[in-house]
């Protein structure tokens, strides 16, 4: 009951926040309006349904899903829960139909599952939605979950939870990160469970094969060593900004591409960056070589302008909520980030494997740079440990893919 409760008022909550101008309210209650009409709109034929919270967890399906497509012959329909996952995705080639999950109430999730009837239901990490799981089951649909990271900390563990925990036991299976997270379900008395890694390795390893190339950032490095800031927050930005100001060696360039590119925190990050910035929409490309740091103000281009970079900055690993390192790794760049990272195995596992360096203090950063800089044998076997890290964690979407195709043919 309580669950319930909160549910609709969580829902409430985004609709007034909406009433109040924010944006991204307004886009998430938008997307849910007449959500029925949007799925009736195709006639569906036991499609196989994955769903991921956000945009990153999508980046994780995304070789399950070519995978699927190419060797099974079922619709795939995906769903999100945020409006940043769906925006960027609901033109995506390979999904024959992209939607926002409706809120989880038992109504919701019993219209949702009559009109799309899944052959089978696909989680990515921990989306639990407890209506929607519970109709599930009742229908006889199997579910499966892969690289979930669990904690003992989490709300599914605590006593008043033996509820969820019920419902999560009829999962079909619980394809887990890694043995720890296995060890916890096992804890609560677990069976449907197994370890499968993280997905994430074998996309970025995709992408690394297929990136596209920019001639304007190749043309900006030229022959020097390119740092970049990777989605960063100003606490980074602020670390980098003292860097330059007192130690920028001529043999070093730099690109800044922050997680927020609201015209404000543009203006900030400029503010900061006195000596040689350029915002990248500005510069010209002939003369591109110039300048020596260059501000992103778009979004997509990070992925593949670690292509170009020797070493990777990357946001969010101060406060605990680091962001894609796995990205400039399978590209060999040396990563470097804050140490606080509890809830993140790749970046303490690419520390422990030699490939990163996880800054206990900010002022760690130039001492850093500055021996990476000073020395080409350390650069060179850090690019490699972090390129061969990635490479092998993969093998992840085979597991899962395969566990697909067995729950998809039980009667």
């Amino acid at each position: 009951m309580l669950y319930n409760i909160g549910i609709r008022a969580y829902g409430l909550g985004v609709i007034t926040a909406g009433l109040l101008g924010n944006q991204k309210a307004v886009k998430w209650a938008e997307g849910r309006r007449k959500w029925q009409e949007k799925l009736r709109e195709k006639s569906w034929h036991a499609p196989l349904w994955i769903h991921a919270s956000s945009l990153g967890e999508f980046e994780q399906a995304k070789p399950l899903i070519e995978k699927i497509k190419k060797e099974i012959d079922k619709e795939v329909v995906v769903t999100f829960f945020s409006p940043s996952g769906y925006e960027y995705c609901k033109n995506y080639e390979l999904a024959d139909g992209v939607y926002y999950l409706p809120l989880d109430t038992g109504k919701n999730a019993r219209e949702f599952i009559s009109i799309v009837n899944p052959s089978l239901a696909v989680f990515v990490k921990y989306d639990f939605w407890f209506n929607f799981l519970k109709t599930l089951q009742q229908n006889g649909i199997p579910t499966l979950f892969f690289s979930s990271n669990f904690r003992k900390g989490q709300i599914y563990f605590k006593k008043t939870a033996a509820w969820q925990r019920s419902i999560m036991r009829k999962i079909d299976f619980i394809f887990c990160l890694n043995e720890a997270s296995r060890d916890v379900l096992k804890e609560f008395d677990f069976k449907n469970i197994g370890i499968c890694g993280d997905t994430r390795f074998d996309r970025v390893a995709q992408n690394a094969e297929r990136v596209v190339e920019f001639p304007i950032i190749e043309k900006f490095k030229g022959d020097e060593r390119l740092l970049i800031l990777g989605s960063s927050w100003p606490l980074e930005e602020d670390i980098l900004a003292k860097y330059i100001q007192t130690s920028f060696p001529d043999n070093l360039k730099v690109i800044i591409a922050p997680h927020d590119i609201s015209e404000e925190h543009l203006v900030d990050i400029e503010s900061k960056f006195e000596r040689g910035l350029k915002r990248l929409s500005s510069v010209d490309k002939e003369t591109v070589q110039n300048h020596k740091i260059i501000l992103i103000d778009n979004i997509g281009m990070l992925a593949n302008c670690y292509y170009y970079s020797d070493y990777a900055f990357v946001g969010g690993g101060f406060n605990n909520s680091l962001h894609n390192i796995l990205e400039a790794a399978s590209m060999s760049n040396v990563l470097l980030y804050g140490a606080n990272i509890s809830k993140y195995p790749e970046g303490q596992g690419l520390n422990d494997f030699g490939g990163s360096f996880a800054l206990k203090e900010s002022v760690e950063f130039s001492q850093r740079m500055k021996e990476l800089l000073n020395s080409e044998e350390l650069t060179t076997a850090m690019q490699e440990k972090s390129k061969n890290f990635v490479d092998q964690h993969k093998g992840a979407s085979d597991k899962v893919f395969a566990k697909v195709k067995e729950l998809l043919s039980q009667p």
